[in-house]
């Protein structure tokens, strides 16, 4: 079929556009992280590299709520062990600057962050100073994103948001992917513009297909605290 005007596309000009929408992420900008809460116990997240070289991940995944969750949902007695290292996938340690504040409600074992700000601000020495910028508005249902872990990276559009039934603890844009262990912390971004739209935070609560993606505004308000 002829565009308006009556003149074809060449080919490979349009290959080339093709292939620029679909490009992948800059090479670097997500990272693999593996916290070690004393002997044998690890867990497995994903970080995303921001402009200025520090990296932005879940805090769920990297603090000691973290695990104490875990342990309250099992019903393991004893006290829970303390995050003791961070360390990268080329083996490079890292330390958190920051992280959200978690409450945990030790009667259903939810754990919550406030404001929804399920994030950790991570550094380590080596790093380059490039990476991800924060959208500067919130996704809009049926946005298109790229969904990049240490797993996979994918395409998807976004959902609506969902409040947490506490307002102290914000709300979190939808996902409708089925993310995996090891996925949180993991970045979404515009396929337009490849700015930073969320964190990947946890799997819906009511909907094992979805997952809740901390916002590009909480984000924002997060890195201007420190």
């Amino acid at each position: 079929m002829m565009p308006a005007g009556g003149r074809a596309f060449p080919r490979l000009a349009l290959l080339a556009l093709l292939l620029s929408a679909c490009s992948p992420l800059p090479s670097g900008w997500i990272v693999p992280v593996t916290a070690e809460f004393g002997p044998g116990v690890r867990a497995r997240a994903t970080a995303v590299r921001l402009a200025d070289g520090r990296l932005l991940s879940a805090s769920h995944v990297l603090d000691d709520a973290g695990i104490a969750e875990g342990f309250c949902r099992l019903g393991r007695p004893g006290v829970p062990p303390r995050l003791t290292a961070l360390t990268l996938a080329d083996g490079r340690p890292a330390a958190r600057l920051r992280a959200g504040e978690a409450e945990m409600d030790s009667r259903d074992c939810e754990l919550a962050y406030r404001g929804g700000a399920d994030l950790a601000l991570l550094v380590a020495q080596g790093a380059p100073p490039q990476g991800a910028a924060p959208c500067a508005t919130d996704t809009t249902p049926g946005q298109r994103v790229i969904v990049a872990t240490r797993a996979r990276t994918a395409t998807a559009r976004m959902g609506g948001e969902v409040l947490e039934a506490d307002p102290r603890f914000g709300r979190y844009a939808v996902l409708p992917m089925r993310l995996e262990p090891g996925e949180s912390g993991g970045g979404v971004f515009d396929a337009a513009t490849r700015c930073l739209a969320g964190i990947v935070s946890q799997r819906a609560l009511d909907d094992p297909q979805a997952a809740w993606i901390v916002p590009a505004s909480v984000i924002r308000a997060f890195l201007a605290g420190g």
